[in-house]
């Protein structure tokens, strides 16, 4: 008999992406179920890495695998991204992954595509934790983007066919036929009505220094304090008033982005220590996500107003240039573990 894992992505106090108050790590976890489920049916021996709203840590998730000798680990993820207009469902397996792999992760693309999306994001090749420590062939899957208002309705009115299509291609791959039971019709899934995207940052406030007037800093503050709640629930109170508690929301921020993006394992608690260093990033002209948007906002709280875009450019880099130089450091440009330390402890 045929052994999966299905790994729910996140879950208990690292939620994932958040999206006015919808949570990546509940969406996981319902395909997750679904897709076990119908695997099941057909006489496939599924093993969760959770079925309820814990907190896995990423070593223990391959661990579930590696000790139940599984033949595929598949693990449930959605994306995000500070541009609402990203789009489309992909695949990710390692650098190391052999054809067979890649071509189970392009069989199950291919059939949730055809379920109806709105881009194929393609297959591509990463070294995140789950898919590096896991025995089995292993593949993780991203069902659209969180941060898109439309990717959220596909994703509920399509999620019998996704869960049906995600079921029907890795029973494909190990060539495995429905025997027993027959898989189960999975409960409707109610539409979300539309929500609209969060509001785009403001425009870029030049000179440098000083800040920008009053009026369009505590707008800007108000915007950085809305996109962290609704990005990585920070439940913040939108003020417009920048103090130790939104310091420590904009960390927290940063240490979930560096779990979700790079599969740090750090504990999510807005202080800065040895392990939030040592999983940091270097961050450079030419970037663009969500990494170089929190530095952004890192560095306008700290009074160098570099427009919150998540784009790189060279307005970005001469503000890190101007931190670093303020501040003792290096200047050269680049963010790394010395610059982010220092404006993450000045709350």
């Amino acid at each position: 008999m045929a052994t999966v894992v299905i790994d729910a992505g996140h879950g208990g106090h690292d939620p994932g992406a958040v999206y006015f108050g919808r949570r990546e790590s509940n969406d996981n976890l319902r395909m997750a179920l679904a897709i076990g489920g119908i695997l099941q049916g057909c006489g496939v021996n599924v093993v969760y890495t959770r079925t309820t709203d814990v907190f896995i840590p990423l070593t223990e998730r391959s661990n579930i695998s590696n000790r139940a000798n599984a033949n595929l680990f598949f693990s449930v993820h959605r994306n995000a991204s500070v541009n609402p207009s990203a789009n489309g469902v992909e695949v990710w397996v390692h650098s190391s992954a052999s054809p067979s792999t890649v071509a189970a992760a392009n069989l199950v693309l291919t059939r949730v595509v055809n379920a109806g999306v709105q881009s194929n994001r393609g297959l591509h090749y990463g070294n995140f934790a789950v898919l590096r420590n896991t025995s089995a062939p292993a593949m993780l899957f991203e069902y659209g983007f969180m941060s898109n208002a439309r990717d959220n309705q596909l994703f509920d009115q399509n999620f019998n066919a996704y869960a049906q299509a995600t079921a029907s291609a890795i029973m494909d791959h190990l060539n495995v036929g429905c025997v027993g039971v027959p898989p189960p019709t999975l409960p409707p899934i109610t539409p979300q009505p539309p929500v609209p995207p969060p509001a785009p940052p403001p425009s870029p406030t030049p000179p440098i220094v000083p800040p920008p007037p009053a009026g369009d800093y505590t707008a800007t503050i108000r915007y950085i304090q809305n996109a962290l709640n609704t990005r990585y629930g920070q439940n913040l109170v939108v003020d417009g008033i920048w103090g130790p508690v939104s310091y420590r929301a904009l960390l927290r921020a940063y240490q979930l982005e560096l779990n979700r993006s790079f599969n740090a394992g750090l504990v999510v608690d807005g202080i800065w220590g040895p392990r939030t260093r040592a999983a940091t990033r270097l961050v450079r002209l030419g970037n663009r996500g969500n990494l170089v948007w929190l530095l952004q906002a890192a560095l306008y709280v700290n009074g160098h107003p570099a427009a919150p875009d998540g784009i790189f450019g060279p307005m970005t880099d001469l503000h890190v240039r101007n931190f670093q130089r303020a501040n003792g450091l290096v200047v050269d440009g680049i963010a790394g573990p010395n610059t982010f330390e220092h404006l993450f402890t000045r709350a």
